[in-house]
């Protein structure tokens, strides 16, 4: 983060900043502004605000990565709704809300971890956290790998993997959704059923959140999406979440802010602090 500010300084010949914002990977303590313990990064207790408010002489601002988009997408995408779900679909699965035109935090500013919304009860996978059964255990990127092995062992065959175009890639520990995308663009039959497989896991995280927020849209964003066809990724899910919901449908749409949304937000928090809780903001 330092050297990109620093670059932007000198690119720009400036000398002084008048706030930063922050829109980062959680769980986070935002009272202190620290990063705590983060499930698909190994880094713990990363004093993020002191630190660039003393380097800088300037205050920070600082929250969840989807909370920032969330609120970029409020204020940046002219999305005249009051009840807006962000979703990033990437390496890990997160989310932010805001609900009658607040924005969600909680205690302490980690609400909305969707990624740990359990959808097996079973508990097949282990997620980064260490529980068992999240939505992010089986179809963020870090973990798909994962997901892939247990279709295959318990819903389809090693046989139908070795018989696959996926196989002609790697291993069966090791498909991404890259390998996925390139061979169900060519219609292999395996590549396209875990498709369907993960709709299925994707609808049930977005029939909890429109059970539990009722929102107006659910904007969708992160490589998964950006990255991969929309049919793909999103057609699914919107086949099957409908019948796991009992409040109306909302617009799922992806985002317009392409990977700019967590940016976007983190500057609008910058320029706007208000939009953080009092609680939050005593020592900024």
């Amino acid at each position: 983060m330092c050297s990109a500010i620093d670059s932007l300084l000198s690119i720009n010949e400036i000398d002084s900043i008048d706030a930063i914002g922050v829109g980062s990977i959680g769980p986070l303590d935002l009272r202190s502004g620290r990063i705590l313990d983060t499930p698909n990064i190994e880094i713990k207790n990363i004093p993020v605000k002191d630190y660039l408010q003393k380097k800088y002489n300037t205050k920070c601002v600082i929250a969840n990565d989807c909370t920032a988009a969330v609120i970029a997408e409020k204020f940046f995408s002219k999305r005249n709704v009051d009840n807006i779900v962000y979703v990033t679909l990437s390496s890990g699965i997160g989310g932010g809300a805001i609900i009658d035109g607040n924005v969600l935090f909680g205690k302490d500013g980690n609400a909305v971890e969707i990624g740990h919304f359990v959808v097996d009860p079973m508990g097949n996978i282990q997620c980064g956290c260490g529980g068992y059964g999240h939505w992010e255990a089986y179809t963020s990127g870090a973990n798909i790998h994962k997901f892939c092995r247990l279709l295959i062992e318990q819903k389809f065959s090693f046989e139908k993997f070795r018989q696959s175009l996926i196989s002609s890639l790697t291993d069966v520990d090791n498909v991404t959704y890259e390998i996925l995308s390139i061979c169900a663009q060519k219609n292999d039959t395996l590549a396209l059923e875990i498709f369907n497989e993960i709709g299925k896991i994707n609808a049930i995280g977005f029939a909890n959140i429109i059970n539990a927020f009722d929102p107006d849209v659910i904007v969708v964003g992160g490589s998964i999406v950006l990255k991969n066809p929309t049919h793909l990724v999103l057609s699914p899910i919107q086949k099957y979440v409908e019948d796991l919901t009992i409040n109306r449908m909302p617009k799922i749409e992806k985002t317009h802010l392409e990977d700019d949304a967590v940016l976007l937000g983190a500057l609008k928090i910058a320029m706007d602090p208000e939009l953080i809780p009092r609680k939050f903001r005593e020592n900024i």
